[in-house]
């Protein structure tokens, strides 16, 4: 990877790290506050928002980042193209609330869940006028990670103001919003520094409904699937079933969420990558991130299966057990997930393969929406995890077979058996800790923590794994150059 390219990547994965932090330290308060029930009414609703999010935003997240990175150093082009954006953004932003409007008047379900569902509803507006897949095109990380940390900090004081006592549902719910795109509105202003919206222009519609559509439908299975499994938990069971799940997915997904930090910052670059037909440069990039993504993505998920019960008690506590073997299923998602977000996001996409792309999408909610009714009805919350997971793997195994051609020549073989042997030598470490220690959760967790990182790294370096090497080889060269 370049210099820029690497300390792009450092910052978004930063960016996404203090993402992860401050719900560590928030969700833990609010889970013990307001319980199973009031977790589970604010998933409920976040989850019914998400539909109407991806009308409003239709395909332009992606859509937008491919094209406007190949005209970023042409400041008219770029002008022209992303006001065109902006007017089919606004138009569709509309349509998703009038919809939502007449979802909260004719659906009976939504009645207790009106005035929650306005208050998260405000994240559609925030995030058209957010333009931030303008600002990942434009690879200015410095800026938005700076924001990012702002409003995490911010949202971070609120909630212990404004979180007190089990009815603050509605204020969690409006910290939740602050939380994720509140820092949008500060790029209504920063935006001015890359567009002159003086300059007037005949503006060209229709080259662009083709591809937003293609991604638009791509979207709305990608929210199916990801958002479906806690409607139907909240439609076919209860609010407490709901924060169980909320709770398990809140879990995987926070460090599941890691990985596409440094994925977002290659699609980009993979599109410059195959406009220059640098075929090469794509293989090189891509066997560094797969190697990246499994060399963490599998110790994690191990560690994740053996330590679920003292990670729950101590992200949302002894309420929440039940949560357990939900979150336990759905650990193997930290590998399934991340990975295919790449094949996906960034090979298919910069390749300019949507149609694949949506088809792989659409039939991965249809799946999951048939695997939710057969085993939601019977397990709750464990059943909806079941049912992603099937549909995850399935899509795991899709996205490889629809990108072999590019990873061709792609060797991480090698590097994967050790890393699954590594792991595997590590979870066993950590099962004779467990049956021997009697501490209380937050030593075990930090003693089963330290000694699986030893095991692993250890043995990594002992079988003189050739990503870990080059890590540590760079790490020392960094070093070396501050001195």
């Amino acid at each position: 990877m370049s210099k820029s390219l690497k300390k792009n990547a450092l910052l978004n994965v930063f960016r996404n790290i203090t993402r992860l932090l401050f719900p560590l330290i928030i969700f833990p308060y609010v889970s013990r506050i307001l319980m199973p029930e009031g977790i589970g009414k604010v998933n409920f609703a976040n989850s019914i928002i998400s539909y109407f999010s991806i009308i409003a935003m239709l395909g332009i997240n992606s859509y937008g980042v491919r094209e406007a990175a190949k005209i970023r150093d042409d400041k008219e082009a770029l002008s022209k193209f992303t006001k065109e954006m902006f007017i089919i953004n606004i138009i569709s932003t509309i349509v998703a609330y009038i919809l939502l409007f007449l979802s909260l008047v004719f659906v009976k379900k939504f009645e207790n869940y009106r005035i929650l569902m306005i208050v998260t509803s405000s994240t559609l507006l925030l995030n058209t006028l957010g333009f931030e897949w303008l600002f990942l095109a434009l690879e200015d990380y410095f800026y938005v990670t700076v924001r990012t940390i702002v409003f995490q900090v911010v949202s971070l004081i609120l909630v212990f103001f404004m979180v007190r006592k089990p009815e603050d549902v509605l204020n969690y719910a409006l910290v939740s919003v602050i939380s994720n795109a509140g820092a949008n509105i500060c790029n209504i202003f920063s935006v001015r520094r890359f567009l002159n919206f003086k300059v007037r222009e005949k503006l060209e519609f229709r080259k662009h409904l083709q591809p937003v559509f293609v991604l638009f439908f791509s979207s709305i299975a990608i929210i199916i699937f990801s958002m479906l499994d806690t409607s139907m938990v909240g439609f076919l069971k209860d609010d407490i079933e709901v924060g169980y799940y909320s709770a398990a997915t809140k879990i995987v997904r926070m460090i599941r969420d890691l990985f596409p930090a440094i994925s977002v910052v290659l699609c980009s670059r993979v599109s410059i990558y195959y406009a220059q037909n640098n075929f090469e440069k794509i293989k090189d990039v891509s066997k560094k991130i797969l190697d990246l993504f499994y060399a963490f993505s599998i110790p994690i998920c191990m560690g994740l299966i053996l330590l679920m019960e003292p990670v729950v008690l101590l992200m949302c506590g002894k309420d929440f057990l039940q949560a357990v073997p939900v979150g336990q299923v759905m650990a193997p998602l930290v590998i399934l997930s991340s990975v295919s977000g790449y094949l996906s996001g960034c090979i298919l996409i910069s390749f300019g393969r949507e149609k694949i792309y949506m088809f792989v999408e659409m039939g991965a909610a249809l799946l999951d929406v048939v695997l939710n009714f057969v085993f939601i009805p019977k397990y709750g919350a464990l059943g909806a995890a079941i049912a992603t997971m099937i549909t995850e793997a399935a899509m795991f195994i899709i996205f490889h077979y629809f990108t072999r051609d590019v990873l061709i020549g792609v060797k991480i073989i090698k590097n994967l058996l050790e890393y699954i042997f590594s792991a595997i030598v590590m979870s066993f470490v950590i099962l004779v800790e467990l049956h021997f220690l009697k501490t209380e959760y937050i030593f075990t967790l930090l003693i089963c923590f330290v000694s699986g990182v030893v095991t692993y790294g250890g043995l990594l370096l002992l079988m003189r794994n050739s990503f870990v090497l080059e890590m540590g080889q760079f790490a020392v060269k960094k070093l070396k150059a501050n001195r």
